[in-house]
């Protein structure tokens, strides 16, 4: 088992934040590709695109976790596995210790990603609706748009809205250029 030192993952773990990333309601803007190479923010939206495809992956990685984290509760519950040798032991056999190291590794490809987002300077709506997303993950916000209201707290719905309103700004943005 490999030295851990805090992580995106152990942070929503801790808060009880981890449930809310949820697949994404709503993609960043596409433009066809030939427009896409002549856009303003071309990289930008590349690297959101990127972006939507990882952080989808990683809710799949999550659910297959959440999954091996069942597995892992009924066995050591029916071995009556105790102690941190052989709660290791039966992380590993069970796959369990690989699906957080997966989710772990993922975390940190995302972290990665919208580090260089964070880097680019947006030209437009559509850029800077990539960056509201990413800004969105990395304050840890959920992307999901169909939550009820009482599962959004205050600061996350009042940003989730200025999302939506720049993402919505840069369709029309986009709808102007066509």
């Amino acid at each position: 088992m490999r030295e851990r030192t805090t992580t995106r993952r152990a942070l929503l773990k801790a808060t009880g934040a981890l449930g809310s990333i949820a697949a994404l309601a709503v993609p960043v803007v596409v433009l066809p590709e030939v427009e896409a190479a002549e856009h303003p923010d071309a990289e930008l939206l590349r690297l959101g695109a990127a972006f939507e495809r990882e952080h989808v992956t990683l809710a799949h990685l999550k659910k297959e976790e959440k999954r091996l984290k069942s597995v892992f509760e009924v066995e050591r519950a029916r071995r009556g596995a105790q102690g941190w040798d052989a709660l290791t032991a039966l992380q590993e056999e069970t796959g369990y210790e690989a699906a957080i190291d997966r989710s772990s590794d993922q975390f940190d490809k995302l972290d990665a990603l919208t580090g260089v987002i964070r880097s680019i300077p947006a030209r437009s709506f559509a850029g800077l609706a990539v960056k509201a997303r990413t800004t969105a993950y990395d304050c840890h916000f959920s992307l999901s748009f169909d939550l009820p209201p009482d599962q959004i707290g205050w600061q996350e719905g009042c940003f989730l809205q200025l999302v939506r309103e720049v993402e919505r700004m840069a369709e029309g943005e986009n709808a102007d250029r066509s």
